[in-house]
């Protein structure tokens, strides 16, 4: 009997907190009390006061979370302790333990076990502390977890899980790995459904590239493998680092935006750029710099010193191709001109002279043709008069066979013409031949005869120099095409060609040379830098200008600079005097970066101040003129050795008090442009960022110690029978239970 009033006591005690807690939920929409349901419940007396006991088939609901477990301590309405096969279920997140504390007051659930499993669809987390929050929906672990979701693997010590967004935050010694990239950091974001991992902490990636990756704020979405680092980022790869204070990277293909002080070093070109917008489009090669962007080139001379280029522009653009699809186009235009010795003057001359013979041979042709159809018309209207008279077919017959006699007269006639034509044509190219021969010869005889003129030891001298340099020609004229091939192209060591483009206000600074001009291209396949509108070249007190220039450099170093267009080489004297040069070309030959001659092709004009030196010092003594068709100079330790006159100089010397009013002291076109010679502030204005590669490349990547850890346990606890690796669903009575209810 006593039984039985204990049982009727804890029944409608159960009844009346199930009744309590739907009166509740149906007037405020909340439940304020814990739903709960067991086989058996009976009170038990603690201390000064009484608990119900639960056994078999336990039920709690609250806040839409089902407990289930087998059997458990109602302390009040709003508390409870759950024991043995504890399982916490809402919606789809399970979390499996052998003990709980539920405390509705604060909606926390504190589970307790060797090792607590929580799965949520794919993912699962195994850690040693776990609680959870039924209301907000909040997972919190301490002491070490790992989850495992696909290929996704993700460890901290601390964490929290957020089940309506389905995110894992990992907390302190983060670390992640999946088959594209390797994550550390000290706190984690991470989106189970997106796959989306956000930092803001110092984090560490290293991807699937072998590029190591790292900033202190950040996301990567793994779906759209795409990185987005917001302060101080920082890329690593084979050849290349890269800083940014943000940078948006598509791994796939390899686009890459930079913004606001950026830096990329690539080791391999042994160049650095800088900018504070670099957009980079992997698929396309080509790159575009802007926002103040430099361009520093390091270049190593024989003797190991290290100089440094520097280029700025407004904008730069730089292109990347395949060398195979360009190597004839880039080599042809060049190859030519390189082999190219006819002045314009002759040049012009014999297209004036081929032109008149293409239009006197067309005017015979003309001549003849007009008098052959003249001819054959006349005889067909006189046959067409014979036909139409029947009456005379004896005497038309005899006419029309001299009317074909002399048609294939007219034809002899006419063959004999076209080889007559064939053959003047062949003797004009013969002359022609003939005439470029000796104005070949007639130039080296003006050479030889212009270096006549010297004393016997200079004059030996200077021919063995002139015949280098026309056994040089020589064997360029017999390559044709290989001379560019050979001293560029070989020594590429990539497949690919790159060209730079520099938009407006380009300056170039080197310790030894500095230039400007408005637009500029360069290219890496005959290692060409193209210089347009304006452009001043600078060395010591020397100075270039012209409407564009072409520097040809070799193995980093400038090999050949020809100026274009109305050239004008000056250096100045002092203040007020300018030796000037003036030519239709002008090219400028070096050795090791170092000038040894120049050529001043067509139209050649000098001034010249002469100064000497007295126990005063230095004074300018006279002035020279002279005009010719070409000039060399050959220089010794960068200054003016020999000077060679051809095509017939005509020149004046005058004393500085004898100076005709009316001479001149300057070339037209002439233009001293000091002030707009850049000086190495001007063109360089940023800091470089020391190397970081030795510290990252040392730093480990992630070993997961924790997720072995716990790994570990899991088999020796499976073991010892003492913990099951569980995924049980929520019991059907459980789950009828709850229908009870109105849920």
């Amino acid at each position: 009997m006593k039984r039985f009033f204990q049982l009727l006591i804890g029944g409608l005690c159960c009844c009346s907190g199930i009744i309590g807690a739907v009166a509740q939920s149906a007037s405020n929409g909340t439940p304020k009390i814990v739903n709960f349901s067991a086989d058996v419940m009976r009170p038990v007396k603690v201390a000064d006061s009484s608990v119900i006991s639960l056994v078999g088939h336990v039920v709690f609901y609250h806040n839409g979370a089902v407990i289930t477990c087998d059997s458990a301590i109602r302390f009040n309405d709003r508390m409870m302790d759950c024991y043995n096969n504890v399982i916490i279920n809402k919606d789809s997140t399970f979390v499996y333990g052998d003990r709980a504390e539920y405390n509705g007051n604060i909606n926390m659930a504190r589970v307790y076990a060797p090792l607590i499993k929580v799965v949520n669809g794919d993912a699962t987390l195994y850690t040693y502390n776990f609680s959870f929050n039924t209301l907000d929906n909040i997972g919190h672990y301490t002491g070490g977890g790992t989850m495992l979701q696909k290929e996704n693997r993700l460890e901290s010590r601390d964490g929290y899980y957020y089940a309506d967004t389905r995110e894992l935050v990992g907390v302190h010694d983060v670390e992640m790995s999946n088959p594209d990239y390797q994550l550390k950091s000290d706190s984690v974001n991470y989106n189970l459904d997106t796959e989306v991992a956000r930092f803001s902490t110092r984090s560490f990636i290293w991807n699937k590239d072998n590029e190591f990756l790292t900033a202190i704020r950040g996301m990567y979405d793994r779906k759209a493998n795409k990185y987005t680092f917001t302060d101080q980022s920082y890329i690593l790869t084979a050849n290349q680092e890269l800083w940014a204070d943000t940078i948006y990277y598509q791994q796939d293909n390899q686009d890459a935006l930079l913004l606001s002080n950026v830096q990329v070093v690539d080791e391999e070109q042994q160049a650095v750029a800088f900018g504070d917008l670099i957009q980079y489009w992997g698929h396309e090669r080509k790159a575009l710099l802007t926002r103040d962007p430099v361009i520093a080139s390091f270049q190593q001379s024989d003797s190991s010193k290290v100089d440094t280029l520097y280029m700025r522009a407004d904008s730069m653009f730089v292109y990347t191709f395949n060398r195979d699809s360009v190597l004839k186009d880039s080599l042809a235009a060049d190859s030519l001109a390189e082999l190219e010795e006819m002045d314009a003057t002759e040049i012009e001359m014999n297209s004036q002279n081929e032109a008149a013979a293409t239009e006197s041979e067309q005017n015979e042709s003309g001549d003849d043709a007009a008098a052959d159809q003249s001819e054959e018309s006349a005889e067909e209207k006189q046959s067409e008069a014979e036909v139409s008279d029947s009456s005379q077919l004896t005497k038309k017959e005899l006419k029309r066979l001299e009317a074909e006699k002399r048609r294939q007269e007219r034809e002899k006639i006419r063959q004999q013409k076209e080889q007559e034509r064939a053959a003047r044509m062949k003797a004009r190219e013969e002359r022609w031949k003939q005439k470029e021969a000796q104005r070949k010869r007639n130039r080296l005889q003006a050479m030889a005869d212009s270096i006549a003129r010297a004393d016997s030891i200079a004059q030996a001298e200077r021919l063995q120099r002139q015949r280098d340099s026309l056994s040089q020609l020589a064997k360029q004229q017999a390559d044709t095409l290989q001379p560019m091939v050979a001293d560029t192209v070989t020594a590429e060591q990539d497949s690919l060609v790159r060209k730079v483009f520099g938009y407006h206000n380009v300056r170039i600074y080197r310790h030894d040379f500095q230039a400007v001009c408005d637009s500029m291209t360069g290219f890496t396949l005959d290692s060409t830098l193209h210089m347009y509108v304006d452009p001043v070249l600078w060395n010591d007190n020397n100075q270039v200008t012209s409407q564009w220039v072409d520097i040809y450099t070799r193995n980093q170093k400038i090999d050949r600079a020809v100026f274009v267009g109305d050239p004008i080489m000056c250096q100045q004297v002092d203040t007020s005097h300018y030796n000037q040069i003036k030519g239709k070309e002008i090219q400028s030959y070096f050795r090791d970066g170092t000038i040894y001659r120049t050529d001043v092709n067509g139209n050649g004009q000098t001034y010249y101040f002469m100064v000497e030196e007295d126990s005063l010092g230095s004074y300018i003594s006279g002035f020279m003129t002279v005009e010719c068709a070409d000039i060399s100079f050959y220089f010794k330790d960068q200054t003016v050795d020999e000077i060679v006159w051809r095509g017939k100089p005509v020149y004046s010397i005058y004393p500085m008090d004898k100076i005709p009013a009316d001479q001149p002291m300057k070339l037209p076109g002439f233009s001293w442009q000091g002030d707009r010679r850049p000086t190495q502030e001007q063109v360089f204005n940023r800091t470089f960022r020391p190397s970081e590669r030795a510290l990252y490349e040392l730093l480990p990547r992630p070993t997961f110690p924790l997720t072995q850890k716990i790994n570990k346990a899991r088999e020796e606890l499976i073991k010892a029978n003492v913990w099951i690796d569980r995924n049980d669903p929520i019991s059907q009575e459980a789950l009828e239970f709850i229908r009870s209810l109105g849920y």
